[in-house]
């Protein structure tokens, strides 16, 4: 008020300029003609501090829908955003309004918190394969029962479609598991063209010495399925599994902890059923997983892949070198020498210093491997005359 006051009684002295009474006051040119327009026609009353609002609003939403907005907010038990709002008042029949719209209404009715640190990350460059079962994504994750024992959940997700594969507790990430999670999502789903993990010993002897290869891979190739490896530190490859752990333990919270791994598996057989056939996905603009699978033909997985050959070094103690899980003979005449392994899946080959020191096929029902050379010492020569 003081401003507008000294705006309108300074303008009829001669010696003040106009523009450089604004610049003191900090107002423009414009706004100091306004006041002295209201005052001429209104006097005081002029000056006083009106509503911006405009007379009338074509894009504002009606009380009614505006209530509609606010009970699912409310009502829904996981992601009720802006986004999935709209989602459900399309599925409803309502005339749905922006996503921006929504917002603002959430935020007048105080039901949404200010978070200006959490902006979009735009540089992330998103990829998606073009088929259901074209690629499988599988991870683990731990929970806690309500004794606080920890537990493991292994599941597999659609690249393509986001559908819930298959989610299963078990009590660690183990191959075993892996391998039980996925025969179970290909029962159920068929078989993928791809396999994509991290670089757990669940999944891959990548990192690990001796064995190049894990059982899950070999199972894999045995199918025809290429498995696809992140690279070490880079969960971005797996990034719509990490995202989804992140939805199903956000539901898991809403409901009662349970007491055993029984209980727990019905809560996931629920969240799968409601993922996959009730809610909205937002990368998929609204429909469900299910309704994304049915849209396109699924992929198929190729014809059995040739097991790669692998390299590595072993020094003969005790007259074996340990390969893998198996102990192979060779002689203890070569005790302390290294030798070069070369294998294809269970055919071997194993050279040194004077060429082929033995061939062989791995045995998978034993352990040791024998030379198939008689044991014990061989017999010393005989000399002296014979009889």
């Amino acid at each position: 008020m003081e401003t507008k006051l000294l705006a309108v009684f300074s303008a009829g002295l001669t010696s003040v300029s106009v523009s450089e009474l604004c610049g003191e006051l900090g107002i423009s040119r414009q706004t100091f003609y306004k006041y002295r327009r209201r005052w001429e026609v209104e006097g005081p009353a002029g000056l006083v501090e009106r509503s911006r609002r405009p007379k009338r609003s074509p894009g504002l939403i009606g009380a009614d829908l505006e209530d509609e907005i606010v009970r699912l907010r409310k009502e829904l038990p996981l992601d009720n955003g802006a986004q999935t709002i709209a989602y459900h008042l399309a599925r409803s029949g309502w005339a749905v309004p922006s996503v921006a719209t929504i917002h603002r209404a959430l935020c007048r009715r105080g039901l949404v918190v200010a978070q200006p640190q959490k902006r979009p990350r735009s540089a992330w460059r998103r990829f998606e394969w073009p088929r259901p079962n074209a690629a499988w994504q599988i991870d683990a994750t731990g929970w806690a029962l309500s004794s606080g024992r920890e537990v493991w959940i292994m599941d597999l997700l659609d690249d393509h479609s986001r559908v819930v594969l298959a989610a299963k507790v078990c009590s660690g990430p183990t191959s075993d598991a892996a391998w039980d999670a996925f025969c179970a999502a290909a029962a159920r789903w068929g078989l993928p063209a791809h396999v994509l993990s991290d670089n757990g010993t669940c999944f891959t002897r990548r990192f690990c010495p001796g064995d190049s290869e894990a059982e899950f891979e070999r199972d894999l190739r045995a199918l025809g399925i290429r498995h696809i490896l992140s690279s070490p530190s880079h969960p971005q490859t797996c990034g719509k599994l990490e995202r989804f752990h992140q939805t199903l333990k956000n539901w898991l919270r809403l409901q009662p902890l349970a007491r055993n791994h029984a209980q727990l598996q019905r809560q996931l057989d629920t969240f799968s059923a409601f993922y996959n056939h009730q809610r909205p996905h937002r990368s998929l603009r609204g429909a469900t997983p299910a309704e994304r699978w049915a849209a396109t033909s699924p992929a198929r997985p190729g014809d059995p892949l040739p097991d790669p050959p692998r390299g590595s070094l072993h020094t003969v103690r005790g007259g074996y070198i340990d390969w893998c899980h198996y102990q192979i003979g060779i002689g203890s005449h070569l005790n302390g020498q290294q030798l070069l392994t070369i294998a294809r899946g269970h055919d071997i080959a194993i050279l040194g210093a004077p060429g082929l020191v033995r061939r062989l096929t791995i045995d998978p029902t034993r352990r040791y491997q024998p030379t198939g050379k008689p044991r014990g010492r061989p017999p010393k020569p005989r000399t002296g005359p014979h009889h």
